[in-house]
């Protein structure tokens, strides 16, 4: 039997964009939908994938090369002035195919399989948002609960204005920074009582920095 909490899922919004982009007959569009690549890939990077292309019928290491997980840390340690060593590329790196499959599995793992006390675990998600964080909190059995994130909040939710009965059931809490589509990014001032908060009620706040490097 298929997992009823299928059908709680809505079309996917890029679904939507392309049946939108498709016209009119003969002009193109200038699509600024999608984040991907508008530029070819550097020569560099071309050769180095053409000279692998003989491992690529092979399975990968699931957690990533021990030397591309070494330079990961390195690069995210010089990118975000980190201490030296508090980036363990044994402990704290995962590569991914894409942020989007990290952002659902993560729901998949924090959210309880039962329910909290008599009702169901809780996810906030900032309104509006990319829409996986929302899947990935009904395919947990989870319920979403939205916080607005409009001008009048700087374009990010407002965590801590939530009702406390709402707070004890939350276990995850998703934000993007910046945030999609609005641009807003949370400064260390933003996300420091966010932390707080999370630590106070015992909850996963998932920072998405997908556009990290559109901000200095």
């Amino acid at each position: 039997m298929l997992n009823r909490r299928l059908d709680l899922l809505i079309d996917y919004p890029f679904q939507r964009l392309a049946a939108l982009l498709a016209g009119p007959p003969g002009a193109e569009p200038l699509s600024m939908a999608l984040g991907e690549p508008q530029h070819p890939l550097p020569p560099m990077v071309a050769g180095i994938i053409a000279d692998s292309a003989a491992s690529f019928g092979k399975y990968p290491p699931l957690n990533g090369t021990p030397e591309f997980r070494a330079v990961a840390a390195a690069w995210a340690s010089r990118r975000f002035a980190l201490p030296a060593g508090l980036l363990d590329p044994e402990r704290h790196l995962l590569p991914l195919g894409g942020s989007r499959e990290g952002l659902f599995q993560l729901a998949q793992v924090v959210c309880p399989s039962g329910r909290t006390g008599k009702r169901r675990p809780v996810v906030l998600l900032p309104n509006p948002l990319y829409q996986v964080y929302a899947a990935a909190a009904l395919m947990a059995g989870a319920e979403p609960v939205f916080v607005p994130a409009t001008e009048s909040d700087g374009f990010l939710p407002d965590f801590q204005s939530l009702p406390k009965a709402v707070l004890q059931r939350t276990v995850l809490a998703y934000l993007g920074n910046p945030a999609n589509p609005q641009g807003a990014v949370a400064s260390a001032e933003v996300l420091r009582p966010m932390i707080d908060l999370a630590r106070r009620h015992g909850f996963v706040l998932a920072v998405d920095e997908c556009y990290s490097e559109i901000y200095d």
